[in-house]
């Protein structure tokens, strides 16, 4: 991987340079010349054999005339690699780094940049800088930030491209042909991977939705963007708190008993940890039935190992109808069930989505399913 600090701090100036002939002609010229022969001896009629002789002698050396266009004295602009990224800047963390009312660690805190935020760069200094993001304007240590091409270098090689939905039900087809088979459709504003193919077509966008549906999507009805995040402000934080307690409230309110609340909350502690195909550890990498297998496994309940499995062996409840702790299902590309999810109320799933993603939460929309299926009946 590129040293992107190190790229973030290199100025490099190209010049370019002529080294003619011409000149170590006229330097010799002037070593020929006698001590005694000035330059208005030279011009002086009187002296034309001696000019003579030195124009024999400049014209054997085979100079080539020096234009004006191949003589370059200024100094060439660096040339932008990524124009996109020109007066931006990018977060280079792991988690978050604070933005600061004054250039001061020790100034009020007005916001924070996420990991990948990115921003404007309204005024660089050699310590701070001054960004604007989001709603959100303060200063940033440059130690954190990466600038102009070194942004966009490091977003090329480390920063996944997303297609965010920007129409009410969108067909994820197997095919780039809008006669092909559909196989799921995804709802308004959720965002999936754009996975870069070699056959693409322009007007298509291949995405991966989960670990068993990729597709491609008609290009006019997604948003494709790297996914980059803004910075927060305090005002944001707090207002984003305050939503995640009344998500939580709805959530329990649909819990129709303590036995379900213990075990969606049991299944939300493992969101962030990894995906693996075949895995079962909810901590070292899960599948998506691996991952309901094993919850439920936590509190004596035996579900089957893969997800038609599932569906197949537990009792179905009308979609219409589900609860906390219910499962999902959804079909994979050959028309059988691929793929498996836990509702946990608020019109949430949680699931071990792709390699890409591990286990996260999603809207219980953001593919169709096709069964539900009830483990703990009241």
């Amino acid at each position: 991987m590129l040293d992107y600090r190190e790229q973030n701090r290199r100025y490099i100036v190209k010049k370019s340079s002529v080294i003619s002939m011409a000149f170590l002609a006229v330097g010799t010229i002037g070593m020929l010349t006698p001590a005694f022969v000035s330059q208005a001896e030279v011009l002086d009629d009187s002296n034309v054999g001696i000019t003579y002789a030195l124009d024999q002698y400049v014209a054997s050396l085979n100079v080539k005339e020096i234009k004006e266009e191949d003589v370059t004295t200024e100094e060439e602009a660096p040339t932008c690699q990524y124009p996109e990224f020109e007066g931006k800047c990018l977060a280079y963390v792991e988690e978050a780094v604070n933005v600061r009312a004054e250039p001061d660690e020790n100034s009020e805190r007005v916001g924070s940049l996420p990991v990948h935020g990115i921003a404007l760069v309204v005024e660089k200094g050699d310590t701070w800088t001054k960004i604007e993001s989001g709603i959100t304007m303060g200063y940033v240590r440059n130690d954190y930030l990466l600038f102009g091409d070194a942004a966009g270098a490091y977003a090329a090689e480390t920063c996944p491209k997303v297609a965010k939905v920007n129409t009410t039900t969108l067909y994820v087809r197997a095919e780039q042909d809008e006669n092909s088979e559909c196989l799921t459709m995804i709802p308004e504003g959720e965002s999936y991977e754009v996975i870069p193919r070699d056959d693409d077509v322009d007007g298509w966008t291949y995405i991966q939705v989960d670990s068993d549906i990729e597709g491609y999507v008609s290009s006019e009805y997604v948003d494709i963007s790297y996914g980059f995040s803004h910075a927060i402000s305090v005002a944001e934080e707090e207002e984003i708190r305050k939503q995640k307690e009344a998500e939580e409230q709805a959530r329990l309110a649909e819990m129709t008993s303590t036995k379900r609340q213990e075990i969606v909350n049991y299944a939300l502690q493992f969101v962030g940890n990894p995906y693996v195909y075949g895995g079962t550890s909810l901590t070292n990498g899960t599948d998506c039935s691996g991952f309901t297998m094993s919850v439920y496994a936590h509190f004596g309940y035996g579900l089957p190992r893969t997800a038609a499995a599932q569906m197949q062996g537990l009792s179905s409840v009308d979609l219409s109808s589900i609860q906390p702790g219910d499962l999902l299902f959804y079909r994979g590309k050959d028309g059988s069930i691929g793929h498996v999810t836990m509702y946990i109320g608020g019109g949430q799933v949680v699931h071990a989505s792709s390699s890409t993603t591990g286990i996260i939460v999603s809207s219980v929309g953001y593919r169709t399913p096709c069964a539900a299926a009830r483990i703990i009946w009241d």
